[in-house]
């Protein structure tokens, strides 16, 4: 699970709302009359929660068992101990499983147009929802059919990755200034209820499918989607709506021509090329034809815009000319943009390492003695210590760690904290690198190798994800708050995309074909740390300055 998730990155998207709102209705609230009475806990919050929940159960017990089962049934089902054939079941299923992540985190910015443009939030959430529900019943009757169970898994991307704009920013939109003060309650109640699905899933679906088989593994978190549709249909008479714009028959243009350029480049790409990451590169030829229609309708016609001014910089001597065009404080805006996601350019390759966690250390734990603290645990069961370590290392990075730095003269800065973020992730990898060696060599070493794993990642994880949200919001312009936020959660997916890639050409017996076993954790762990370096080299000529939102 992302830090996002659970923490303020809940996946990237929702945690994003659930800062900005917070924010937000801090501000609103200390704005507001105290004489004025205060409004009710809106009831529409519980139905919203219990929809959460059951949503995140359903998508981390489908993710938590993914790999091994890829592994099992489709690409080794014979359980040939080949090293070759081994070697290639396992990149492909990690493929695979890449591109569905990234598919995920890439798809809610499509929609995100569909709420703001069509339908608003709530059919939004409610119509897609029916199509993550199809996808994950497919997947559960569909486990004997390879082609089958890749467009159920396409499905439920869709419908994953189309909610997740909507949801945290459906719970903002059902207060207003009456009852502002009870926000943090409703997203208190929200981030346990991500906390609990995914966890006892992670707990529950593993043991499902070693005991009872893939079929029910998989169909207990379609019923657990079905509830939650269920759930979120009971509440349509208590949300507080906000209604979309008038239908443009030009954002439909937009939409279509994203579909047909995601089924082209998907056919291409993975049917005829097999690259395994045709759609991914379908949505992103997608973005790039949508942006081209706005230039045309917007960006030319409005060179006041982000894009509009980068273009006359360019044509007109730099940013000093444009300065003097548009004004030095809407230039500083501009540049810090560039400096915002000059950042974000080194993230991806945490996102690369993170998600490995879920995939290729998966497949590493399969291979390991399993027993810890008494309990004889699945392979797949094991990333619940993320969320345990998530829920402890908070309060002790917040009250104990970063205290205890400013007080010894080394002042905790976000580019710091992003910096030795890359490095306990690169860290991380070196453990399981070396744990890779062992069971490489014939042993079996015990699982608390990963764990320690687990603990230094999230130790990173926390130092980067958490941090990357609130450098993103604090660093942009409020006109581009919203933009960079979608930044980073692009992050999520290039990572992705970077493992997909690598595990394909590993399959097709390519370049990184070498780099088999422990060598496999060993490139990433160079990548890691040469990203690492770069960064400590390039984050102290990168400045900083907040803008934080003010009603004033």
């Amino acid at each position: 699970m992302l830090a996002g998730e659970k923490i303020s990155h809940i996946c990237p998207v929702q945690s994003n709302a659930i800062n900005t709102f917070h924010l937000r209705t801090k501000l609103m609230a200390e704005n507001t009359d105290t004489t004025k009475p205060k409004g009710k806990f809106p009831s529409s919050i519980p139905y919203i929660i219990g929809n959460e929940a059951a949503e995140r159960f359903n998508y981390y017990g489908l993710r938590a068992i993914l790999t091994t089962f890829l592994v099992a049934q489709f690409y080794n089902p014979t359980g040939s101990t080949d090293p070759a054939i081994v070697q290639v079941a396992e990149a492909t299923a990690n493929a695979k499983t890449h591109d569905f992540v990234a598919m995920v985190y890439l798809l809610p910015i499509f929609g995100g147009m569909v709420a703001d443009w069509f339908w608003g939030k709530y059919k939004t959430i409610l119509w897609l929802s029916m199509v993550y529900m199809t996808g994950s019943i497919m997947v559960a009757l569909s486990v004997d059919s390879e082609v089958m169970f890749t467009t159920s898994l396409m499905l439920i991307a869709i419908g994953a990755g189309g909610i997740k704009p909507c949801v945290s920013a459906n719970v903002g939109d059902q207060f207003d200034s009456s009852n502002s003060h009870m926000i943090s309650k409703a997203f208190d109640a929200f981030y346990f209820s991500i906390n609990a699905g995914s966890v006892l899933s992670i707990l529950l679906i593993p043991y499902l499918k070693t005991h009872y088989g893939p079929a029910v593994a998989f169909g207990v978190p379609a019923i657990a989607m079905a509830v939650a549709v269920f759930f979120f249909w009971l509440g349509r008479n208590k949300y507080r709506r906000i209604p979309p714009p008038k239908f443009d028959s030009n954002r439909m243009v937009i939409l279509a021509t994203a579909f047909l350029a995601l089924l082209a480049s998907y056919i291409y790409f993975d049917k005829i090329k097999h690259t395994g990451v045709g759609p991914v590169l379908g949505a992103w030829l997608l973005l790039i034809l949508a942006l081209a229609f706005i230039f045309k309708k917007q960006w030319f016609a409005k060179p006041g815009n982000f894009v509009g001014i980068n273009l006359y910089a360019l044509t007109n001597g730099g940013f000093a000319a444009a300065a003097k065009e548009y004004g030095d404080e809407t230039i500083e805006g501009i540049k810090s943009v560039w400096r915002v996601l000059s950042v974000f350019a080194f993230v991806p390759v945490f996102w690369a390492l993170w998600d490995q966690s879920q995939s290729e250390w998966v497949v590493q734990a399969s291979k390991m003695d399993l027993n810890w603290l008494g309990i004889k645990w699945e392979a797949e069961q094991i990333s619940f210590v993320n969320a345990a370590f998530i829920l402890a290392f908070i309060p002790l990075f917040s009250f104990v760690i970063y205290p205890a730095f400013n007080k010894m003269g080394l002042t905790v800065t976000p580019l710091r904290k992003i910096g030795a973020g890359l490095v306990l992730t690169a860290l991380s990898f070196v453990i399981v690198a070396i744990v890779q060696g062992w069971i490489d060599a014939g042993q079996t070493p015990n699982i608390s190798w990963q764990i320690m794993a687990f603990m230094v990642l999230t130790a990173g994880e926390i130092l980067i994800s958490i941090t990357c949200l609130e450098y993103a919001y604090t660093q942009s312009p409020p006109s581009m708050k919203s933009t960079i936020m979608a930044c980073f959660l692009l992050s999520v997916t290039l990572g992705n995309v970077l493992v997909s890639v690598i595990q394909t050409n590993i399959k097709n017996g390519g370049f990184f074909a070498q780099f088999h076993g422990a060598g496999f954790f060993w490139l990433f762990t160079g990548i890691c740390f040469a990203t690492a370096i770069i960064f400590m080299f390039v984050s102290p000529f990168i400045k900083e300055r907040s803008y934080i939102v003010s009603d004033k």
